[in-house]
C-alpha cells in the first residue's frame, strides 16, 4: 500500500469564539498565540495535600480547532476540558452538570488514578455507573493515592464523546519538601491526537457499515491542545467541510529556554492513530511513561509511537549544533494501521517554537543521539525484580479480536473470549451476578486484604492490529511480549512448553496502565490485586472499544 507523505502542515491560530488563547508579543512587535499548556508544579508540589472543589458544565458547541467547523464537547465553554493540576494525597470533587441537548448522556473517567476506595467514581459506563442524564448533575468525589503522581488525564467514557473533544489534561505533581527553587522544571503539557471532521458517531457508523470490510475511519487531521492545522485544499469533494484558511505565521507553539530544563508532558487523546513527536533543534529524552514511571531513556531526535491513552514525559535540550533559535515541533501519525488512504489527510503537522537564550554549543562526542527512541521498547530505569514474585498466584488467559459475522450483519464487533461487550443498565456494580447479561466477560479474583494475589493477565492478541489496551484501578507490569511473523503467534501457559517470546523479564518490566498489545502475539501484563473493585479493561481505540472490545475484572 502507497503511503502518502507530505510536507508538515502549519498551525492556524483560532479556534472558535469563546475560546481564551492566551498571547503574547516578541521583540519584534508580532503578535504570537499559544497552543501550549505552562503548567505549575511550584504551586502544588511544595504545599501540602488539600480537597479541590470544581464545578463544570458540559455542553456543545461549533468550533474551528484546526479550521473547519464541528461541534466539539466543551466544558464551561472550554475545549479541551479544564487541566488540573494537583498533588499526591489531595481530594478532588468536581461537581457535573449534564448541560447537553437531545437527551445525550455523559460520564467522566480519571485515566491512570487508582480510584482506590472509590470504585463507583471510575466513571467507566455499564460497570461502575449509569451515564449522568441530560438535565442532571453528579459530583465525583474521590481522593488521588498518595503513592501516585504523574501524567494522568480526564475523557468522556459514555459512547464516542472522547473522539469529539470530551477531554482534558489531569497532572499529579509528586510532593517535595525542599524549598521551591530555580532548578525546578519548566513543564508543559501537550495533549495530542488524530481528528475527525465528521462527527465520532458518523466515524463510527462508517466502520461498523459491512461495506467497509472493518476498515476503521482513517482520521483527517492532528490537534495539539485543542488547535491544529488544516489545508482547506485538502478537502475531499465526497466529504465537503466548512473550512477557514488562516495566516499560520502568527502561531508560536512554545517558548523554551535554554537556560532551564524543560519537561514535555505528552498525551496521546486521540481515537485511533499512535504518533511519533519531534523538536526540530532539540533533542528529546524519555523520562517516564503512564503514571510517572521512570524509564531507561536515551536522546533522541524522534520520540514515538505513543498511542491512545498512553502517556511520557520527555526532556528538551536544544541541539549541541543549533544555530538558529527558531524550532518546529513536529508531529506525525503512525500511518501504518490505516487499511486505505485517506487524501484529506496531512498525516505530519508542524507547530513553530521559539528558543531564549544564548545558543548551547557542545561537541557531538559528547553522547550519542539516536535518530528514534522507540517508546514501546522502553524498560525500567531500575531492577523491578525485587518488587515482582517469581510465579503469579492467578493465571487469566484472553483472546481477543476482531470479526465479521452473519448472524450480527457482517459487521466488525470486537471479542474478548468469545465475548462482545455492551454497556448494561443499571451498572453490574450494583447488580448480582447472576443478573449481568452474557456481553458481561468479568474474571473473579478473590481479594485477599492482609496478602494481596499477584495476577498475570496473558492477553493474546489474534488480530493483523496491534492494540492499546488499558485496564482501569491497577498499574500492571510488562513481563513480556511477543509478535509472530508466521502464525498466531498466542500463548497458552498451561498448554505450551515455553513462551514463544522467551523467558519472562522481571528487571527490566516496565510498570504501565496502558500497553500496545503485538499484532498476531500476545503481552503478559502481572498486576497485585489489592485494589477491590469493578475494573474495565478495554482496547482503547475507540472504534474497538464501541464495537466490543472491553471486559472487566472483579476484585471482590
Amino acid at each position: 500500500m502507497s503511503r502518502r507523505r507530505s510536507q508538515p502542515a502549519s498551525l492556524p491560530p483560532e479556534i472558535g469564539t469563546g475560546d481564551f488563547v492566551p498571547q503574547a508579543t516578541s521583540s519584534r512587535g508580532r503578535k504570537f498565540t499559544f497552543t501550549l499548556a505552562l503548567l505549575h508544579p511550584e504551586e502544588h508540589a511544595f504545599r501540602d495535600a488539600t480537597t479541590q472543589i470544581l464545578h463544570w458544565r458540559v455542553t456543545a458547541g461549533q468550533r474551528r480547532p484546526d479550521g473547519v467547523l464541528k461541534r466539539v464537547y466543551l466544558i464551561n465553554d472550554a475545549f479541551p476540558g479544564p487541566t488540573i493540576e494537583a498533588r499526591s494525597g489531595d481530594r478532588l470533587i468536581i461537581h457535573v452538570e449534564n448541560a447537553l441537548d437531545d437527551d445525550e448522556g455523559l460520564s467522566i473517567h480519571a485515566h491512570g488514578l487508582s480510584m482506590r476506595g472509590t470504585n463507583d467514581m471510575d466513571g467507566a459506563v455499564g460497570i461502575t455507573q449509569d451515564s449522568i442524564l441530560a438535565g442532571s448533575t453528579f459530583t465525583y468525589n474521590f481522593a488521588i493515592d498518595s503513592n501516585q503522581h504523574g501524567t494522568f488525564w480526564y475523557h468522556s467514557h459514555f459512547a464516542e464523546q472522547r473522539a469529539d473533544g470530551f477531554y482534558g489534561g489531569l497532572i499529579v505533581h509528586q510532593p517535595r519538601s525542599e524549598a521551591p527553587s530555580t532548578d525546578l522544571a519548566l513543564e508543559h503539557l501537550l495533549l495530542v491526537g488524530d481528528w475527525y471532521h465528521r462527527t465520532a458517531v458518523e466515524a463510527l457508523v462508517h466502520y461498523m457499515h459491512p461495506g467497509a470490510f472493518g476498515l476503521e475511519t482513517v482520521p483527517d487531521s492532528i490537534l495539539v491542545n485543542g488547535r491544529g492545522a488544516y489545508r482547506c485544499s485538502d478537502a475531499v469533494p465526497a466529504r465537503p467541510v466548512d473550512c477557514q484558511t488562516v495566516d499560520t505565521m502568527s502561531i508560536r507553539a512554545l517558548d523554551l529556554d535554554t537556560a532551564r530544563k524543560t519537561v514535555l508532558r505528552v498525551v496521546n487523546v486521540g481515537a485511533y492513530a499512535g504518533f511519533e513527536i519531534s523538536v526540530l533543534g532539540a533533542v528529546l529524552t524519555p523520562l517516564t511513561v503512564d503514571g510517572g514511571h521512570d524509564v531507561k531513556g536515551s536522546a533522541a531526535k524522534k520520540v514515538g509511537f505513543l498511542h491512545p491513552g498512553e502517556r511520557m514525559s520527555l526532556l528538551v535540550e536544544q541541539n549541541s549544533v543549533a544555530i538558529h533559535h527558531e524550532a518546529t515541533l513536529v508531529v506525525t501519525l503512525d500511518e501504518d494501521p490505516f487499511k486505505y488512504e485517506n487524501s484529506a489527510l496531512t498525516p505530519s503537522h508542524s507547530f513553530p517554537v521559539q528558543w531564549h537564550g544564548d545558543v548551547i554549543h557542545q561537541p557531538e562526542t559528547e553522547r550519542a543521539v539516536y535518530e528514534l527512541f522507540d517508546i514501546q521498547d522502553v524498560t525500567a530505569a531500575h531492577d523491578q525484580s525485587e518488587k515482582l514474585p517469581s510465579t503469579a498466584d492467578q493465571t487469566i488467559i484472553l483472546y481477543t479480536t476482531t470479526q465479521k459475522l452473519a448472524h450480527l450483519d457482517n459487521e466488525p464487533h470486537g471479542f474478548i473470549n468469545n465475548t462482545l461487550w455492551t454497556p448494561q443498565s443499571p451498572p453490574l456494580i450494583g447488580l448480582p451476578r447472576d443478573e449481568w447479561n452474557k456481553h458481561q466477560l468479568v474474571p473473579e479474583i478473590t481479594y485477599n486484604e492482609a496478602s494481596p494475589l499477584w495476577v498475570d493477565i496473558v492477553l493474546n492478541n489474534l488480530d493483523e492490529d496491534w492494540h492499546p489496551f488499558h485496564l482501569h484501578g491497577n498499574d500492571f507490569w510488562v513481563l513480556s511480549k511477543y509478535s509472530s511473523p508466521l502464525n498466531w503467534g498466542s500463548y497458552n501457559p498451561y498448554e505450551d512448553a515455553s513462551p514463544p517470546g522467551g523467558r519472562y523479564d522481571l528487571v527490566g518490566a516496565m510498570k504501565r496502565d496502558t500497553f500496545y498489545v503485538p499484532r498476531r502475539g500476545y503481552a503478559v501484563l502481572r498486576f497485585r490485586a489489592d485494589n477491590p473493585g469493578l475494573w474495565m479493561m478495554h482496547c482503547h481505540v475507540l472504534w474497538h472499544q464501541a464495537s466490543g472490545m472491553a471486559m472487566a475484572f472483579d476484585v471482590r
